[in-house]
Order: C-alpha cells, then sequence, then structure tokens
C-alpha cells in the first residue's frame, strides 16, 4: 500500500512538471507572438491592409446592423490600396421569410449579394468593390436577432486575416466556440451597436438576466477584442473602450438637407407633412416610449398629435392594438426606407427610444434638416449639439 502510494505521489508530481513546463512553452509562444505584432504593420492606414467586416444582420433586413456595416464597408473599399471583405449571415427560407420585409427572399448567397450591392452602390455613388462572403445563421425569435452557426472565422482565409471589424462583437460571440479572433487577427475592433442590457431587464425577471449578460458582454470582448469602440455611453463599460460616433450617414441624406434649405431660401414650403417614427416594430424599439408620451401630452394638452409610423415587426399587431384603445391618432403604414422620397417632406422625426445605442433613424433625419424629438439620454449625447435637435426631459 505504501509502495502505491509513493508511485501515486511520483504520477502527481509528474504531471505538474508537465503543466508548468507546458505552460512555460504556451508562455514563451505568446510573447513571441506579442514580438511578431510589435514588428508588424502599425497603422490600419498602411497600404495593402485587409479588412473584414463580420456583422449579424444583412439587407434587406433595415436595420442599423446590416445598413451600417455596409455603408462603412462601400467606403473603405474605396480605397484601392485596402481589400475589404464583408461578411454576412446567410439565413434558411424559412428564416428569410420571417425576417425579410415585403415578402422577400432569395435562392443563393449570390442573388443575395446582387441586391446587397446594388442597393450600395445606389446609397453611396461608389464602386462597392468589397467582397462579400456568407457565414450560416439562424433567426432567434425570442431574441430577435440572427445568432452564428459555427465557427465563422473559418470563413475568412488565413491569408487575408489582417484586420477584423465585429460590429457587435459580444452578439457574435455569446455561443461562439471556434476560433479566438485575436489569435487568428492582427488587430481586432469591435463596434457596439446595440444596449442589450436595456432589452434584457423588460423581459421576465430582467434584473437578473441583464446582471447576467453584463458580465458575459464584458467577458467576450476582454476575449475576442483588441479595441472596443462604443458608439454612445449608453452601453456598458467595456475593457479596452472608447465611445466614439463612427457611423456618419449618407451624402444622400446631406443632398436631401442641401435642396430643402435651397428651396426655402427662395420662400418655397418644404414641409407639407407633419410628424413621423420609422423603426421595426418591437415593443423595445422606442414603441413603448412613443405611446407613453402621445399618452402624456394628449392627457396633459387635450392635443392627439397626429404621428404616421413605418416599419413592420413581430408586435406589429400589439402595438396597434395599444394604440387603438388608447385612442391615439397613430396612423401604420408599413416598412419603408429612410431615403424614399414619400418620407423628405414630413417636418418632425420622433423618436423617444430609450434602448438605442445611437439611432441611425435620427442621425438621416437631422441630415434633412428635419426637426427630431429625442430623450435626454446618453444614445442622443452627439445629436444635443445641432440647432434642428430638440431634446426633452420627463
Amino acid at each position: 500500500l505504501l509502495l502505491l502510494l509513493l508511485l501515486l505521489l511520483l504520477l502527481l508530481l509528474l504531471c505538474i512538471v508537465h503543466a508548468q513546463a507546458s505552460g512555460y512553452h504556451q508562455m514563451s509562444d505568446y510573447l513571441d507572438l506579442l514580438h511578431q505584432r510589435k514588428r508588424a504593420k502599425v497603422s490600419l492606414r498602411d497600404p495593402g491592409r485587409s479588412v473584414a467586416i463580420v456583422t449579424t444582420a444583412s439587407l434587406p433586413w433595415m436595420t442599423g446592423t446590416a445598413v451600417n456595416p455596409l455603408l462603412r464597408a462601400a467606403y473603405l473599399a474605396n480605397n484601392e490600396d485596402r481589400q475589404v471583405t464583408l461578411l454576412l449571415p446567410w439565413l434558411s427560407k424559412p428564416d428569410q421569410e420571417r425576417v425579410f420585409p415585403n415578402s422577400v427572399t432569395f435562392e443563393s448567397p449570390a442573388d443575395q449579394e446582387a441586391f446587397v450591392r446594388e442597393w450600395a452602390q445606389k446609397r453611396t455613388g461608389l464602386a462597392c468593390s468589397f467582397k462579400v462572403r456568407f457565414y450560416p445563421g439562424r433567426y432567434a425569435p425570442e431574441k430577435g436577432s440572427i445568432l452564428p452557426v459555427g465557427d465563422i472565422t473559418q470563413y475568412i482565409p488565413d491569408a487575408e486575416a489582417d484586420v477584423a471589424v465585429l460590429e457587435e462583437p459580444e452578439h457574435l460571440n455569446w455561443f461562439h466556440h471556434g476560433r479566438r479572433w485575436t489569435d487568428k487577427f492582427q488587430h481586432v475592433v469591435g463596434v457596439m451597436h446595440t444596449n442589450y442590457l436595456d432589452y434584457a431587464r423588460r423581459e421576465e425577471r430582467g434584473h437578473i438576466k441583464e446582471a447576467l449578460l453584463r458580465h458575459i458582454n464584458a467577458w467576450v470582448c476582454r476575449i475576442y477584442c483588441h479595441k472596443v469602440i462604443k458608439l454612445s455611453d449608453a452601453v456598458q463599460p467595456l475593457p479596452r473602450e472608447e465611445t466614439m460616433f463612427v457611423h456618419g450617414v449618407s451624402p444622400n441624406f446631406l443632398r436631401v438637407g442641401e435642396a430643402k434649405a435651397a428651396a426655402a431660401a427662395e420662400g418655397q414650403r418644404v414641409w407639407g407633412k407633419g410628424a413621423y417614427f420609422l423603426g421595426k416594430v418591437l415593443w423595445a424599439k422606442g414603441y413603448t416610449e412613443l405611446l407613453q408620451r402621445l399618452q402624456e401630452h394628449s392627457s396633459a394638452t387635450g392635443d392627439n398629435v397626429p404621428v404616421d409610423v413605418f416599419g413592420t415587426g413581430p408586435d406589429l399587431p400589439e402595438v396597434q392594438h395599444a394604440a387603438c384603445s388608447s385612442s391615439l391618432n397613430l396612423k401604420f403604414n408599413g416598412p419603408r426606407d429612410h431615403a424614399d422620397s414619400t418620407l423628405q417632406d414630413y417636418k418632425v422625426f420622433i423618436n423617444p427610444s430609450l434602448s438605442d445605442v445611437v439611432a441611425t433613424t435620427t442621425a438621416e433625419a437631422l441630415a434633412m434638416g428635419k426637426f427630431v424629438v429625442c430623450a435626454d439620454h446618453p444614445s442622443n449625447k452627439f445629436f444635443a449639439q445641432f440647432p434642428n435637435c430638440l431634446v426633452y426631459r420627463t
């Protein structure tokens, strides 16, 4: 028995020594990797860089994580010295029918790529010479979003793995179980689009879900990103963060604003319509606040403000019923692109959402010269500097 105990002790010591040797070997490899990265190109502006933009949604779903990464790819690819790849989720036909508006579906990734590229060319006027690749995704109705399936790092060839821009890095990595982005790419930047903590706290037992998600988001961002960009401080504190509005708007919206200003200078009437709201019809996307603010205004003033609503989504029937039950003067018009000419004559854009990080629609409305009515909230801090942005407090 004593001999057996001695043998077990010896075996344990050998295991410890081997583990320490492996640990030192891994640390040595890691230091070598750091040294190689120090010797690598240090500026993202250097010619010849390859940039992979990975996002969680794609047109024709007109959501911020579909539109803004696409525009980012278009403008980055406008430099011929830079190779840009846009990595998008590919959905099964049933999921396409759930997500895409107006019954639009695609038989193949090539068909969807053609749709995406044509839209980007019309919106920007650029050649849009970036590559488009797809990874398998599935729509999760309980989350109202698309989740990656499998290790999506494999869809960028190793030879092109230089810079990665992860649009919604927390979302992309909640269930990631493949290669680390920071191991494959020289530099990984995460861009935070969505305040998922706000969504979590609206659910049943929301305070528990919010607390857990806060730690998970920080954890995956620390593991998979070298730098995290928050579009506003509506997002939770994160490792290696910078707060910066990096989206901007398409020149098409600025041209609308310039045309309106020129017409007004000539004494023409430029705003023929009143107020509107545009966004996917989810309670968490500002519809809760929209109905609350309109009810408060009606109760306080007796004025039932007419508002045209553009959008579609799973909560549309409930929102319509709630608006009708409250006798609010809302007219629901279905989905519409914000650049559509039928929206240009509205004078006031109302966006009371408290779940946004930065609302693309607000930026577009301001660029068109409209008045924007929005809440005093971190997501609107950047917009508040403009004279046509009207901020309210409740």
